[in-house]
């Protein structure tokens, strides 16, 4: 071409600012577009089917400026598969669409839709009620976990699939005693279901739903396509569209928001739609022109690069807007600019009640990765140039509890390291102190958890602090209290809860550190398990429901921080704070009193003037009350005991 990807005169010659890449549809006609600047030639190929089969017809595409390559065919295409033939330097590659809606089976055609056709019955009048009034506490969930077990109560064609979320009432082994699935997630009280990736991913093979296949989905193929292994049925592009509508419908109709964990910062192989339509544009290449490495799968793509980011903030806004998502979690955002970030959460305000839509990421990368014109990434250390709006997972409150995340036998304050007491104030106050070496503009730029998908689940890395060999079934009960103290300390912090599905009930993967591609009888939530730790699963609610009615703890005003005293005592062997309520009209208590004893044995604290109720001893979690306590409480060792100061 003569110019430089990212010169000037590229810039102007090719950005492209129409927002109608892709196929458009309607009845009479369906315009396609494809941003192609580098090609010779493109020619549109239109199939019956969306996998097999020999093409119907081929059209020629025309350029029509700024790199852009179209035809309009004048009749009514819906349901029509096509793909692109793209000829760059004498070479000609066929692919599908980058800013295709719909997809056969294994995402290797794309499809025309008419996305009216796809909508559920009520879908126009879906929503998330009160999204503004919401207090955030976000449950980490794959979708195929959810349900897989035959104890689920979710009959058995709907297991790991979209519509066991529309399954209602579903209970332990359809007994009737214990609630599973979404009845279960509605009684709990948390208020966003993130669902670990479920656009089209590559790593499952789509024509064999019955295979005992599993992958978490971090291995991008159409990005804004569901993933045909969730539906019923994955040749037919319409079904999956309509099932996940389906499910978000339901979740919403719970209560329920709903987050999308999104994965733009690599794709599944560098045989990607990205790279035959514009070879090299939308990848970071190393100087000797091998293909960046910083997200260890194999290339890294340019968030940086003006079509790129224009594509990361269309995608996100079409999911939000076509399928009410309420969140996003950016995997790896330190792979991505701070500009691009920030441009994703500007679009995401200008939609309605957009500034209600979470956005958090990953604030790190696998490894070093060279971003054109040394943009800034969005890494924790930069969290202060994020827009407000944007969170970040914090991994120092992580390490500091449980202990570190990439060493098994490493623990944290909780479980041997006492020393890391220094910490944990900073842990609390969601480290807008200072004092981690960054700061968040305010705590709702901070994600406050224990556990993830990623690495050992809160259970097993406990029991690894704790046993040379470990038997991860058995109920342990100084396990189990470790559990409660964890969990007690993200709920007492500022930021938003977040814990990984399961967590509640002691969830083990028999030690596995990473399971993205372990069979479902590891990967799978354990209804039954459920049940046998119904006691630390009421512990949770509790913690969950002190949450929702003291409203200071979720504040995401950084004023906030003048309503917390800490005591004088030895961080090493307790931490003491109390803090100032917010809203008396709304919230139970005036003040909060929080102990986190790291002792083994109990201790006795002096509290301030006033009635206070104890509704945490660290064992049971009661919000209305355990017991009155006048002058002074005895906190159990290994526990965080809570007490809230009636309103006056």
């Amino acid at each position: 071409m003569g110019y430089s990807f990212d010169s000037e005169d590229f810039a102007k010659e090719y950005h492209y600012d129409g927002l109608d890449l892709g196929a458009s549809y309607t009845k009479e006609q369906t315009t396609f577009k494809v941003w192609a600047p580098t090609a010779e030639q493109v020619t549109l190929c239109l199939y019956k089917d969306g996998s097999e089969g020999t093409c119907l017809s081929e059209h020629t595409m025309e350029q029509s400026g700024h790199g852009v390559w179209s035809a309009v065919l004048a009749k009514d295409l819906e349901g029509v598969y096509y793909t692109y033939r793209v000829t760059v330097d004498g070479k000609t590659e066929e692919t599908q669409d980058i800013y295709g809606k719909a997809c056969g089976v294994n995402g290797i055609r794309s499809m025309v839709v008419d996305l009216e056709k796809t909508n559920p019955d009520g879908w126009n009048e879906d929503y998330l009620a009160n999204r503004n009034k919401i207090v955030p506490a976000i449950y980490e969930l794959h979708i195929k976990d959810f349900s897989s077990d035959p104890h689920s109560g979710v009959t058995k064609e709907h297991r790991g699939k979209y519509l066991a979320f529309t399954e209602n009432e579903t209970t332990l082994d359809g007994e009737g005693k214990f609630s599973t699935c979404l009845s279960y997630l509605k009684e709990l009280g948390i208020s966003y279901i993130h669902l670990l990736p479920s656009f089209d991913f590559a790593s499952v093979d789509e024509s064999k739903p019955l295979n005992n296949q599993f992958n978490w989905g971090y291995d991008p193929l159409n990005y804004n396509v569901p993933e045909g292994g969730y539906a019923t049925d994955a040749a037919d592009g319409h079904v999956r569209i309509r099932e996940f509508k389906q499910m978000v419908q339901a979740i919403h109709q719970a209560g329920l928001g709903v987050v999308m964990d999104v994965v733009y910062n690599h794709t599944y192989s560098t045989d990607s739609a990205f790279q035959k339509t514009v070879p090299d544009y939308y990848y970071r290449l190393e100087e000797d022109g091998t293909f960046a490495n910083g997200s260890i799968c194999g290339n890294d793509t340019a968030s940086e690069r003006y079509m790129y980011r224009k594509f990361m903030i269309e995608s996100v806004c079409y999911w939000a807007k076509e399928y009410h998502i309420d969140g996003f979690r950016f995997d790896l955002m330190g792979l991505h600019d701070v500009e691009t970030m920030n441009e994703i959460r500007k679009a995401l305000n200008q939609l309605p009640s957009g500034d209600e839509i979470l956005m958090y990421g990953e604030p790190w990368r696998g490894a070093e990765s060279p971003m054109i014109h040394d943009t800034m990434p969005a890494l924790k250390a930069n969290v202060e140039y994020l827009n407000e709006g944007i969170a970040i997972f914090n991994d120092d409150t992580r390490d500091t509890i449980k202990g570190h995340v990439f060493y098994a036998k490493e623990p944290g304050y909780i479980n041997g390291k006492a020393e890391l007491g220094e910490q944990v104030p900073s842990c609390v106050l969601a480290w807008c102190d200072g004092k981690g070496g960054y700061k968040p503009k305010n705590p709702g730029q901070t994600i406050t958890y224990v556990s993830a998908h990623d690495n050992f689940t809160l259970w097993d890395k406990l029991n690894l602090t704790l046993y040379e060999e470990p038997d991860y079934y058995e109920r342990k009960e100084d396990i189990l209290q470790l559990n409660r103290m964890a969990a007690g300390m993200v709920m007492t912090s500022l930021g938003t809860p977040f814990f990984q599905a399961g967590e509640e009930f002691a969830r083990t993967k028999n030690g596995i550190e990473d399971s993205f591609k372990t069979e479902s009888a590891i990967n799978q939530l354990d209804w039954t398990r459920a049940y046998e730790f119904k006691d630390l699963v009421d512990y949770y609610k509790g913690l969950l429901t002190i949450r929702k009615h003291f409203l200071a703890l979720s504040s995401k005003d950084s004023e906030i921080l003048e309503h917390f005293t800490f005591y004088d005592t030895n961080p090493e062997e307790a931490v003491v704070f109390s803090v100032r309520g917010i809203q008396a009209e709304e919230d139970w208590w005036e003040e909060l009193m929080v102990i986190y004893q790291n002792t083994e044995e109990e201790k006795s604290y002096e509290l301030p003037v006033g009635s206070w109720q104890l509704l945490c001893d660290g064992t049971k979690c009661v919000p209305e009350g355990i017991k009155s306590c006048e002058k002074q409480v005895l906190a159990s060792g290994k526990a965080v005991t809570i007490l809230g100061k009636k309103v006056s």
